[in-house]
């Protein structure tokens, strides 16, 4: 207890001294701001996923209206989510990042992600097709801004490739009408009982109501600043209505004992397939084929992590392409 108020004590007189030197409430706040988020980030480097989204949650609490900031540490929670198997809540925290910067390529693809590991190929393909147009606008910008090729060109020109690829395969995926993965939305298992898939539903469904949805968000009734937020709170209500049907579709087919005995008999047959495909891939290459057996985006050509997305979380310097960067650096603090 001791060692808390001295904590406490100590941060408030940091504080104080902030004031006196004459920082003003922004530059206070982004200083609370980034610690909560450097310390997300080495729970999440150390394996501490649930201690990484609490410290996210906190970060996120004191920042929402710093719109980078914000999207940086809802896009880093999400990447703890998914470490934690809990799917939805990272989806859901990748609509936020999206709603509070639109033109945010790693949550964008990271979305992208989560939706072709819930199967829902064609939310996958929507999110990838936004990510190629996005990375094309910034390479022609790049390219305006420079007579002579650099290394960020060169980044970007490989991220869009890798992008079109996606692109292709998640396009031929949602062509084969593949159902969701049911149990992976509500986070339970095929082992789990009735009761369990229940509640793990009503959990789902409280948290991802769209009446809930952006609750927290400050809002400015006037001026500008009220229809920004008017406009980010109709992004986050529409993205949670999606994500809410999909949770009330997934436990519509696991609370019917019919339904779930058929999707269990089909995601059966998926695996199989899938292992003898993998079983065939391994001993003609020597590899998995299995480009997700890790949750974070790689660059598959190099087999190094990329610049944008190698890393499962954001470091806010790195966010050079905001519109607001010129108000806004995270380095600062």
């Amino acid at each position: 207890m001791y060692e808390e108020f001295t904590s406490v004590l100590d941060k408030a007189n940091r504080l104080f001294s902030y004031k006196l030197l004459g920082f003003s409430n922004k530059s206070l706040q982004n200083i609370a701001q980034k610690p909560q988020k450097k310390a997300g980030n080495e729970a999440f480097q150390s394996g501490r996923h649930k201690e990484a989204v609490e410290h996210y949650t906190a970060a996120i609490s004191s920042s929402a209206e710093s719109l980078p900031f914000a999207a940086i540490c809802f896009c880093n929670r999400a990447a703890a989510h998914q470490a934690l198997g809990e799917i939805s809540d990272a989806i859901a925290d990748c609509s936020l990042a999206i709603a509070f910067d639109g033109n945010y390529p790693k949550a964008i693809s990271r979305r992208a992600t989560l939706y072709e590991m819930i199967r829902d190929y064609e939310q996958a393909a929507n999110d990838l097709q936004r990510l190629v147009s996005l990375l094309e606008n910034q390479s022609r910008e790049k390219v305006q801004q420079s007579d002579t090729p650099n290394r960020s060109c060169g980044n970007i020109v490989k991220e869009l490739k890798r992008a079109h690829n996606r692109l292709s395969s998640m396009e031929e995926k949602a062509k084969k009408g593949i159902p969701l993965d049911h149990y992976l939305i509500l986070g339970v298992d095929a082992s789990d009982t009735a009761s369990e898939i229940k509640k793990a539903y009503r959990k789902a469904a409280l948290r991802h109501h769209p009446d809930k949805a952006g609750q927290f968000l400050v809002r400015s009734e006037s001026g500008d600043d009220g229809q920004l937020w008017k406009e980010i709170a109709e992004k986050v209500h529409k993205d949670a209505d999606k994500l809410f049907k999909m949770i009330g579709e997934a436990y519509t087919v696991l609370s019917d004992p019919t339904k779930r005995s058929n999707h269990n008999f089909e995601e059966e047959g998926r695996k199989a397939q899938k292992n003898s495909n993998r079983s065939s891939s391994s001993s003609s290459t020597g590899k998995s084929s299995d480009f997700y057996s890790s949750p974070f985006e790689r660059s598959w050509s190099s087999g190094k992590p990329s610049n944008f997305y190698g890393s499962p979380f954001e470091r806010s310097s790195n966010r050079r392409y905001w519109q607001e960067s010129k108000s806004y650096d995270d380095s600062r603090y």
